[in-house]
Order: structure tokens, then C-alpha cells, then sequence
């Protein structure tokens, strides 16, 4: 969203404190600055995404396949989360009352951008006399114009049933409404939330294909359970409504998507439960880390700043999968339609003694997982039957040590990718997300993909910390466009990138 000048002042106001703020009002800040080269062997125009000489300012060639599985966010971005927030007990016993009002600020080389990231409103009731935050009870909380933070999944990038499944909704807002109820070991939640979708008639008064705005719905639920202490186990479900097929045969006909996801946690000493971004924000912000692959150094950083870094071995062991069916188009069969299957899942192990961190993870998507919002290759319509398809696989492993003496923090994380992929007629596309495809020259298959970081955290202070990388990726499946006298071909890119960067961030 585009601001006015008026609308910028009062930011400005806002953000620099000239507005009075009431208690429990708090911001989450990142200021980034960011100066390097994501790809020292490329020319501009070169690759894609492009990749200019040495500048400042954040690029997506840093990103690599295995950063930030667990959050929607690189850690790069100059961004501030300003929460408007006010608890209040009720006027009948063990009745609570809290609101948020949560404004994400965006600031890239397109502009400032505002948007919604979870505002809400919510009443508590306590089956007992503890404070609002502890103890048995049940809720609801009520978003007034974002659930982004209310979806199926635990892990990030296997997460479903965000606002991007609701395909052609009119606005980018899906409001939504939560039950949650919290009694010993387990909790419950169930809710629902609607979006404005594009849906095509069969015809208007004229004959004519007529598309209106219909309400669409996503119903929402799920349970989790704490055994002994150290396993949990999760399990969630949903359906949602995608508006309706505009293929011939199929017109006016309802799509939509129903699944499940299960997580299985066994942990001594660490915290599984939702990660940041499936969070509320409440009387403190809930961060994501600076980096991801350094979420646990940053963390003990930051425990070590507060005298508490602890010595004794922590550790988690998550296994996570989601499966869906999603109703489409049948490309076979004439006015037909099918249910194609859609699964993730995830292995990933964490370990923490002292200022030593690690992480392995093991990462699984078939390729129509990775297209569900699309949902499906092409749009509303399954893959043929004669199409070949693979499913992503990656491995990565990462390794931190937190000096506290010199607060300096050295990782590595290195990692390979199976792209997916889809082959048909001689010719393999590799699928890397929603929108970026590369068609490999005809005859030819994708080979695996090798990425590896080395970097240096330095700490000066609990709130700013300077940042060296260098990465090395081969990837051999990038290509582009060629002419000669004959026509258009593919050839391959420069399968190796090299890049560095300067990376200084303050958080507060």
C-alpha cells in the first residue's frame, strides 16, 4: 500500500514516539544494511534474478533453498511490527479482555509498505484463579483482517491455509475467527475464516459467462497433547473453499482443499511449540531471528547479554507431515474432475550445550504441495495423466559457537537440493516455487543442487551485530532463452555463484 504524504507524517509520529503511547504499546524493529555481491561470476542481465556489481541494499541471490524453513521472512528485511496493545481483566470473574492492533512496516527500493500482520481481539475465560496467562481456560479471538498467523502446519514452509489459498480472492485480506481451549497437558482450537473469491457463473441473462464475488470459507481445527514431559504430539485439519472452475464442462462447478498435518516432538530443554510467525503478538513482541540457519547462536547471544546462557544439553527432535486433496480439473477427461493428492514433510533435529549449536534438517514436497495454492501446475486443472513429476528433497546441516568473551559467533551451513520437477513430451521444467520455472533444453534431466555458507556474527551490543558471509552454489538447472538464424533454444546459465556480503542489523 502506497502512503500520502499526511499518512507518512502520522507514521513518522508514530514511530518516533510524538504520539503518546498507551501501556502494553511496543515495536519490533529491524534496520539492515546490507553491502555485497550475491554472484561474483555473473554480469548483470546475466542470471535471474539479476545480479549487478557490488551494492548496497538486500538481493534474493542471498536467499539459499535451505534458509528460513520456519518463518516467511529472510532476516533481512528493514522492517518494524508497531503493536498497539491493551489488556484489561473483565467486569465477571476470571474474565479477560486484550486487543492488538499489528501494523507491519516494509521498507525496500519499491516504497513503504503497510499491511496487517495479525490485529486482533480476544476474550479469555480461566477455569481457575491463576493469572490470565497460566492455568486451564478457553477463548476466542476474533481478526478483524489478517490470518496469516492462523494456518495448518508447524513448520513454515509446509505450512497450508493462509490467505494465498483462497486462489482469486478479490483483496488480500481473509478474516477469521478462533476458538481455543487449554485443560492439563492438551489444547484445542477450532475456527474458520472467509475471503471475497472470483467465481464464474454458467451464464448471465445474455448468455454470456458471468464472474461474480462470492464468500468463500476455510474451516480450521486441531489438538495438541504434552506427554511426560518430553513428546508432544500435534494434529490439525482443514477445508477450504477455492471458488469455482471456469474449464468447459466443469463451469460453476466448487473447487477446494482438505487435508491434515501431524507433528510428533520428543525435547528435553528447548521449546517446541509455534513458531514466531503462527504467533500473536502480545504484550512483547515474539522476533523472528536475524538469520535463520543461526537462530539458535543468535539466541544463545542474546541469553549470554542476560547472564543466562545455560550449560546443560538441550535438544528437540521434530517430525512433521501435511496431506492434502485438492479438487481440479481433470486435463484427460472431458467435463471430469479429480482429487490430486498434495504432501509435505520434515525431519529436523536441534541440539544446544553452551554456546554450541547444530541443526540438521531433512525437507520433503511433492510438486503439487509446492503449487497448492495455484493450486496445481496449471491453475484449477490437474497434472496429465503422461506427465512425469518429482518431488523436492533437500538435506542441510548447520553448525554455531557462540564465544562469550569476544561475543563472536562463526556458522557454516551447507546443504543439497533435488529440485522438483515435471516432464513431459522430452522436456523437464524444474519448479522452484509458485512462480519460477526453468525449462531445461529438450532431452536433458535436473541434477542436484550444492549450497554452502561460511559467516562471522559479532555482537557490540544487545541490540546491533555485524555480519560477514561468503556462499558457494552450483546449481546446472539455471538456463535462459537463446536466437540463432533458426529460432529459440535453451542454454544453461553459469551453473556456479559465489557471493559475499556486509551485513550490519539492529533489532530492538
Amino acid at each position: 500500500m502506497r502512503l500520502t504524504g499526511l499518512q507518512l507524517g502520522l507514521c513518522g509520529l508514530l514511530l518516533a514516539g510524538a504520539l503518546p503511547a498507551r501501556a502494553g504499546d511496543f515495536m519490533d524493529t529491524r534496520v539492515t544494511w546490507t553491502f555485497g555481491d550475491d554472484n561474483f561470476l555473473a554480469d548483470a542481465g546475466e542470471q535471474i534474478p539479476d545480479t549487478p556489481y557490488a551494492s548496497i541494499g538486500d538481493r534474493q541471490g542471498y536467499e539459499l533453498f535451505m534458509d528460513n524453513i520456519d518463518s516467511r521472512y529472510s532476516g533481512r528485511e528493514n522492517q518494524t511490527h508497531l503493536v498497539m496493545y491493551k489488556h484489561l481483566d473483565g467486569f465477571f470473574p476470571r474474565l479477560s479482555t486484550d486487543a492488538g492492533v499489528v501494523l507491519q512496516f516494509d521498507i525496500s527500493d519499491d516504497g513503504l509498505d503497510i499491511r496487517d500482520d495479525g490485529t486482533y481481539l480476544r476474550i479469555r475465560y480461566g477455569f481457575d484463579d491463576l493469572p490470565e496467562t497460566e492455568g486451564d481456560g478457553m477463548a476466542v479471538v476474533f481478526f478483524p483482517f489478517d490470518t496469516e498467523r492462523f494456518r495448518m502446519g508447524y513448520l513454515w514452509d509446509i505450512s497450508w491455509g493462509g490467505g494465498g489459498l483462497f486462489t482469486n480472492k478479490r483483496n488480500g485480506f481473509a478474516p477469521g475467527l478462533k476458538l481455543e481451549f487449554d485443560v492439563g497437558p492438551a489444547d484445542w482450537f477450532v475456527g474458520f475464516k472467509t475471503a471475497q473469491v472470483s467465481e464464474q457463473r454458467q451464464t448471465d441473462v445474455e448468455g454470456e459467462p458471468l464472474n461474480v464475488q462470492e464468500t468463500n470459507y476455510g474451516f480450521l481445527a486441531g489438538a495438541g497433547f504434552d506427554i511426560g514431559g518430553m513428546f508432544r504430539i500435534d494434529l490439525s485439519g482443514g477445508y477450504f473453499q477455492q471458488g469455482t472452475f471456469d474449464q468447459p464442462g466443469l463451469v460453476g462447478e466448487p473447487v477446494y482443499t482438505g487435508g491434515g498435518s501431524l507433528r510428533l516432538a520428543l525435547h528435553d530443554g528447548m521449546d517446541v511449540g509455534p513458531g514466531a510467525d503462527f504467533r500473536l503478538y502480545r504484550n512483547e513482541p515474539y522476533a523472528v531471528e536475524a538469520l535463520a540457519e543461526e537462530s539458535l547462536a543468535a539466541a544463545a547471544a542474546s541469553a549470554a547479554a542476560a547472564g543466562e546462557l545455560p550449560s546443560e544439553l538441550a535438544w528437540a527432535v521434530t517430525l512433521e507431515g501435511s496431506i492434502l486433496g485438492q479438487h481440479v480439473a481433470d486435463i484427460d477427461t472431458f467435463g471430469r474432475s479429480v482429487i490430486q493428492p498434495a504432501y509435505a514433510a520434515a525431519l529436523q533435529g536441534k541440539l544446544k550445550y553452551d554456546g554450541f549449536s547444530a541443526n540438521v534438517t531433512a525437507f520433503f514436497r511433492n510438486l503439487e504441495f509446492i503449487l497448492h495454492n495455484v493450486p496445481s501446475f496449471s491453475p484449477f486443472v490437474a497434472i496429465q495423466g503422461e506427465a512425469e513429476t518429482q518431488p523436492e528433497f533437500f538435506a542441510a546441516a548447520s553448525v554455531n559457537y557462540f564465544f562469550e568473551s569476544t561475543r563472536l559467533t562463526p556458522s557454516l551451513i551447507a546443504g543439497v537440493q533435488i529440485p522438483a520437477t515435471l516432464q513431459s513430451g522430452g522436456t523437464t521444467v524444474v519448479v522452484r516455487d509458485e512462480e519460477t520455472r526453468d525449462i531445461l533444453p529438450s532431452g536433458d534431466d535436473s541434477v542436484p543442487i550444492f549450497s554452502t555458507r561460511a559467516s562471522l556474527r559479532w555482537d557490540l551490543s544487545e541490540i546491533l551485530s555485524v555480519y560477514a558471509m561468503v556462499q558457494y552454489v552450483r546449481d546446472e538447472n539455471a538456463t535462459r532463452l537463446s536466437r540463432d538464424d533458426y529460432g529459440t533454444f535453451r542454454v544453461y546459465r553459469r551453473a556456479d555463484q559465489l557471493g559475499v556480503a556486509i551485513i550490519t542489523q539492529a533489532r530492538f
